[in-house]
């Protein structure tokens, strides 16, 4: 715990998380029926956001010997990264929007405006929550990289089941068996791609997946 107090981690969570706050304030502000208490979720995540980034800079680098922003990544790696992307982005338009469209149609943007609005709070809080944060929480308490990296993963599983919860009644086995098998693979993609090459891959290929959107876009 000591490091997580270091002046130089605190620092860096605050900057990283004012960072972050500022990026979700846009989806923020279209979020739920109070638009006054639009600071008070601003405040919320900025906090949050704050403790999971101070975790990623105490432990990841400390317990996974990784840089969580490498200064250099090879370049067959943004190659790799930049064609799984678009292969994602293709597999799930053609075969996984049409039905997560009608289960959570608020995750998908409906005009250019939006889009941009998710694909802030995707990059500047889910990466966060689903990723690095806990990534960093599994590389302190389990005994290697692979390890932690399956803790990530079952984490995001975990997530995702409560997710699904709220649409159950919609939702066959088989269908959830095949949500469940994708959610998987992208959580261990993600994690992979981290360990790899940092946040920055990790942006990049989130970044291609949700590209797919503006094929969708109204005006």
């Amino acid at each position: 715990m000591r490091a997580f107090t270091e002046p130089a981690v605190l620092l860096r969570a605050a900057i990283a998380a004012a960072l972050t706050a500022l990026a979700c304030y846009p989806r923020l502000a279209h979020w739920g029926q109070r638009p006054d208490a639009v600071w008070f979720y601003v405040a919320v995540i900025g906090w949050a956001a704050f403790v999971m980034w101070a975790a990623v800079f105490a432990w990841h680098e400390k317990h996974g010997q990784r840089e969580v922003f490498p200064r250099r990544v090879a370049p067959r790696l943004w190659l790799i990264t930049g064609a799984m992307g678009l292969v994602g982005a293709t597999l799930s338009f053609h075969f996984g929007d049409a039905t997560l469209r009608q289960l959570a149609p608020t995750d998908f943007p409906r005009n250019p405006g939006q889009f941009a609005e998710h694909i802030l709070f995707n990059l500047a809080l889910e990466q966060l929550f689903l990723c690095f944060a806990p990534f960093a929480f599994c590389v302190r308490l389990l005994p290697n990289a692979k390890a932690a990296g399956l803790g990530v993963v079952l984490f995001g599983l975990l997530v995702f089941g409560l997710k699904l919860q709220s649409v159950a009644a919609a939702i066959t086995w088989d269908l959830a068996v095949g949500l469940v098998f994708f959610r998987a693979l992208h959580s261990a993609v993600t994690v992979w791609l981290y360990w790899q090459g940092g946040v920055w891959l990790v942006w990049l290929f989130a970044f291609l997946l949700q590209c797919r959107h503006l094929f969708e876009l109204g005006g």
